[in-house]
């Protein structure tokens, strides 16, 4: 299998840790295919979005969406990043979308922030700004209950919180939520989440 990806993006950093987590980087070639936004891109070889991440599976398909490419590795690991009680699965999921959604919210703030200044929109920046301190705040909520195995829905916490760390140090995510700060401390010191974090 061959991971398409880009050093910093949130989104192909998602999946990365995932292939270390769930023990299968010995069957997936890591292609990093940054800078993107060329219209030769080698990603337009393999689909229309030209944007990572992106898994050529050993059958040749090409499958695009992180969430997708993160679920496909968990089955191939025999489901080792979630669990298989329906409650903590639930509780896993409901982690996951809480980063998700997070990871989304900074992103869109990221672009945002990047466009010309006549071409910005404050009122969404601002949303996005809220939208993300309701969700620290959520998982600063949560993070006492997550426990010592990591589930798909930690490594997209973890994805996220780097990502804020990167594009959005103001936010300063860490103050007023200690439990949240002493457990992305502790977990980025597993070897997937340290070899895939972003490099500014």
């Amino acid at each position: 299998m061959k991971l398409f990806y880009s050093g910093n993006s949130p989104y192909a950093r998602r999946p990365r840790i995932v292939a270390r987590e769930a023990g299968l980087m010995d069957r997936i070639e890591e292609v990093d295919s940054g800078p993107l936004g060329g219209s030769d891109s080698v990603l337009f070889n393999h689909g229309p979005g030209g944007k990572v991440p992106g898994l050529l599976t050993d059958n040749g398909v090409y499958l695009c969406e992180s969430l997708i490419i993160c679920r496909y590795l968990n089955d191939l690991s025999g489901g080792s990043l979630l669990p298989s009680d329906p409650k903590a699965l639930e509780d896993a999921l409901h982690v996951d979308g809480i980063a998700s959604l997070l990871m989304d919210s900074l992103f869109t703030r990221s672009r945002e922030n990047r466009r010309d200044a006549s071409e910005q929109s404050p009122g969404v920046i601002k949303i996005e700004a809220a939208r993300a301190g309701r969700t620290y705040d959520e998982l600063e909520k949560l993070v006492g209950g997550f426990g010592d195995t990591v589930h798909l829905g930690m490594t997209t916490i973890v994805a996220a919180l780097g990502y804020a760390d990167w594009r959005h140090a103001s936010d300063d995510w860490r103050s007023g939520r200690p439990a949240l700060a002493g457990w992305f401390e502790q977990i980025m010191q597993r070897p997937s989440m340290d070899e895939t974090k972003p490099i500014f």
